[in-house]
């Protein structure tokens, strides 16, 4: 039925009909993660296919829509007089009716090529349930050697950063109170403490003519540990990683010891935006490149943070927070040692996945099956509200 006989020219023969004949913004990062996503989804099955191409290629509920039609008409068009077996019709509301005495088209335009209309056994050939396993090495092939943080949309303009409220300010305090990491082995003058000060308060007593009136204390005052934040700026965070900017600008607000990143297919670090942002400043993320609105590689990317910031970044006095929805179309080993480098390394890793709060949410994708033995705590945080509950059941090792 195809020009391309096999899953790769398949699949990138389908982005070009999405991009120009509906507008889709699909790029080369995006057909690099749907073929990585087709590496850890059953080709068997018209629907685990369908919903992993799904959200990489649509944007909005209507590109959603679009694109449910489309699939279906690109893997299993409908000749006049051949019915789809055991493939899930489009919804009637989603399409028109084709007249009666209406003709079908003689070939469909698909990235330069030419599809021809055949019988049942070409829509055999095509469905995602009959790719055969030499289709399956090709997209593998085709995916290790294609992969570069270049494959990614480049972006030169990010997100705006904004000072926060009064109430975001008061639930970051209260999350940066709550953290600690016991006490600090150095004694330090102190207006109350447990050990007395004799030579502090023999200095005192000069001032009084030698009599010691006010006692000199010395205490362990609490380790209070660094903050850093690691934002993904992904195309499946859209619609919610405006509020962990919101939450690094926030802490920022109330401490210095915080450090901010965001990463799509490879890092950025933006503490310096943030903290001035928390300062009162309104600006725009510049020089992003690939690090916002491109794929998910989120095992990379936390390994490019060990290598570029491992010693500092990572260290028995850090909290790592990680923004992401898990979804991530890298290898999950790739993922899973780097969760365990930081895991080992810092004081705490806090995993902020914004689905967490949908009904019905399972974290079940590879990405998060991966990290979720190396989570101490897993939560969500949309709102001030959310950020404030955090405060309450963070859990860190002293």
């Amino acid at each position: 039925m195809y020009r391309f006989g096999n899953l790769p020219g398949n699949l990138i023969a389908f982005c070009d009909v999405l991009r120009r004949e509906h507008g889709f913004r699909i790029g080369a990062g995006e057909s690099h993660d749907g073929a990585r996503a087709l590496e850890v989804v059953p080709l068997a099955s018209e629907k685990a296919v369908r919903n992993a191409l799904r959200p990489i290629f649509s944007r909005t509920r209507d590109e959603t829509t679009i694109f449910d039609r489309v699939f279906t008409e690109f893997f299993f068009p409908r000749p006049e007089g051949h019915e789809q077996i055991g493939v899930p019709p489009v919804r009637r509301d989603l399409e028109s009716e084709p007249a009666e005495d209406a003709q079908p088209p003689e070939s469909k335009r698909s990235g330069g090529g030419r599809i021809d209309e055949g019988g049942p056994d070409a829509q055999s050939e095509v469905s995602p349930s009959r790719m055969t396993a030499a289709s399956e090495t090709a997209a593998a092939r085709l995916a290790r050697v294609s992969y570069s943080p270049l494959q990614a949309e480049r972006v030169d303009a990010g997100p705006e950063l904004t000072p926060v409220d009064a109430a975001w300010q008061e639930a970051a305090r209260a999350l940066v109170h709550r953290l600690h990491l016991g006490l600090s082995r150095r004694w330090r003058p102190a207006r109350r403490g447990r050990r007395f000060d004799l030579r502090r308060t023999l200095r005192a007593s000069l001032q009084t003519g030698g009599e010691p009136l006010v006692a000199r204390w010395r205490s362990r005052p609490r380790r209070t540990p660094r903050l850093v934040l690691l934002i993904d700026g992904s195309r499946s965070m859209e619609m919610y990683s405006a509020a962990g900017l919101q939450t690094a600008v926030a802490i920022a607000s109330v401490t210095l010891r915080v450090d901010a990143f965001t990463f799509s297919t490879s890092l950025r670090r933006v503490t310096d935006e943030v903290r001035r942002a928390a300062a009162g400043a309104r600006l725009r993320l510049a020089r992003m490149e690939y690090s916002w609105g491109g794929g998910t590689n989120i095992g990379a990317s936390l390994h490019e943070f060990l290598h570029r910031f491992g010693q500092r970044g990572a260290a028995r006095d850090t909290v790592i927070v990680v923004v992401s929805d898990g979804l991530d179309v890298g290898d999950p080993a790739l993922l899973r040692d780097a969760m365990q480098t930081i895991a080992r390394r810092s004081a705490a890793v806090v995993w902020l996945n914004p689905l967490l709060d949908t009904p019905g949410y399972e974290p079940t994708v590879a990405g998060m099956r991966a990290a979720l033995p190396y989570i101490t705590t897993f939560a969500s945080v949309r709102h001030y509200a959310d950020l404030a509950r955090l405060s309450r059941t963070i859990r860190v090792r002293g």
